[in-house]
């Protein structure tokens, strides 16, 4: 019986010196969210490096509307992954809001002192929410950059929509000499065209073309007489009435 008793003791001693302490765990989390700063850290900096070669094109002179369309859409993907990066530690700075304010607030001076290991700990956690909160702000501040550069490309493309309208063309090449004589052949090619139609038509097509003058002619005058004879007598004027509707 007694060394059953000293068994469930020794069970329950190695139980409790088995669970991990709350310093041990936040350690292990900080560990894990030290990672994931590091991959959105480096995120940023792409993001941040695309957007330099960017807003370089920007400046290029022989940038047209298409151009600048396109790098409006790469710049609104680079704001929706850096907004996705800032996202990332959402889960985590809930958890380390929630750990501190478990630890609760430093002693006041004068007050005893608190256990070292909750004092690290909330040390730890302090350090790692600053850490994030730097990466974030990173996040923030490109995507604010961004939204100046979509506000600078709007401007850009207007600038370029009125110098279009507004563009002067050179007209020393329209009315070169080489112009007139391109004018002359074309207009010369056509006089021929058409002269050489005729010439046919004349010749293998004339009594066709005779009769069926004639015969147009001749329809016409039948419905004009016609016409007259059949409804001349429905639309005749009035002398009495002076203003007709």
């Amino acid at each position: 019986m007694i060394f059953r008793l000293l068994r469930l003791i020794l069970i329950a001693i190695v139980a409790v010196a088995a669970q991990p302490s709350p310093g041990a765990m936040a350690q292990a989390i900080g560990q894990g969210s030290t990672q994931l700063i590091a991959d959105q850290t480096k995120a940023i900096q792409d993001l941040t490096a695309k957007t330099d070669g960017l807003e370089k094109k920007l400046s290029a002179p022989d940038q047209d509307d298409a151009g600048l369309v396109d790098i409006r859409l790469q710049l609104e993907d680079i704001s929706r992954a850096a907004l996705n990066s800032a996202l990332a530690f959402r889960s985590r700075l809930n958890d380390i809001n929630a750990r501190i304010q478990v630890l609760g607030p430093p002693p006041a001076q004068g007050q005893p002192p608190e256990p070292a290991i909750v004092a690290n700990e909330r040390a730890a956690l302090t350090a790692e929410k600053a850490e994030i909160n730097a990466v974030v702000a990173g996040a923030q501040n490109l995507s604010i950059r961004i939204s100046g550069l979509v506000d600078r490309i709007a401007t850009l493309r207007s600038q370029l929509f009125r110098s279009v309208l507004t563009k002067r063309y050179e007209l020393s090449d329209a009315l070169s000499p080489q112009a007139f004589s391109d004018a002359h052949d074309q207009f010369t090619g056509l006089y021929k065209a058409v002269a050489s139609w005729l010439t046919f038509a004349l010749k293998f097509k004339f009594q066709a073309m005779l009769a069926a003058t004639l015969m147009a002619l001749a329809l016409a005058a039948v419905l004009l007489i016609g016409g007259r004879r059949l409804f001349g007598r429905i639309f005749e004027a009035d002398a009495s009435v002076e203003e007709p509707s």
